[in-house]
């Protein structure tokens, strides 16, 4: 009898087993609200995102990810708080951890906010041919930490993003017409206008070569053992 009237006591007491029952639930319907909100604001921003133009789908990921998570984490919070639970110090920790995990990761969070800055604004694209970061070669994959490239010798280097957008960088293929300088040697005893008559004649029927703007062919240089056009 005595057990019965102290389980009874402590179900109705205010901070007894109905009381515990009843934040149990609210921390079970507001983690569940939260994951409902979350995944339609996610489907939401994933939206909206897609219509801007020219949006890489790395950053629709990540900008979806992002608000999907942080919704999550803040749907924690609440609920823990509905459990009674004092959030004020986990708020705190949180903000302490963050502190120093960004203190020992600046390196990293310097890639990770170039590789933002390079999904916004896009000099490149997978499948470009760039220079950038002292790296020349064919872009083949790009992350939010570093940007994966093919050399023109086919070697793959993976180059951190902060070291791509704090450079120049050269999009070779950001435009589809290119002026390339080519340079010609032919002896001094050659026939010059001949010579001038033959490079014409291959460059003009290249397939790739355009009539406008047409080519030019000058001698550029007399030099030590040879006439060099360009």
């Amino acid at each position: 009898q005595a057990v019965s009237d102290y389980a009874t006591a402590w179900l109705v007491s205010p901070d007894g087993g109905i009381a515990v029952g009843l934040n149990i639930l609210k921390f079970l319907v507001i983690l569940l609200a939260a994951w409902i909100v979350a995944k339609i604001i996610a489907a939401a921003v994933r939206t909206a995102v897609r219509r801007l133009p020219k949006t890489s789908s790395l950053l629709q990921d990540f900008v979806v990810n992002l608000t999907r998570r942080t919704l999550l984490i803040i749907g924690l919070v609440i609920a823990l708080g509905a459990l009674g639970l004092n959030i004020t110090p986990l708020i705190a920790a949180i903000g302490a951890a963050g502190l120093v995990i960004g203190l020992a990761l600046q390196g990293t969070l310097s890639n990770f906010a170039s590789g933002i800055l390079i999904l916004i604004y896009r000099p490149f694209d997978v499948g470009d041919a760039i220079n950038a970061g002292g790296v020349a070669g064919k872009v083949e994959a790009m992350s939010l930490v570093s940007t994966r490239i093919l050399t023109f010798d086919n070697q793959v280097q993976y180059v951190p993003n902060n070291s791509i957008w704090n450079n120049v960088i050269t999009n070779i293929t950001g435009l589809d017409t290119r002026r390339v300088d080519m340079t010609f040697g032919i002896g001094y005893t050659d026939d010059i206008a001949k010579a001038e008559s033959i490079i014409r004649e291959v460059i003009t029927n290249h397939e790739k070569v355009l009539a406008e703007p047409e080519p030019v062919i000058k001698v550029s240089e007399l030099a030590d053992s040879s006439v060099n056009f360009i």
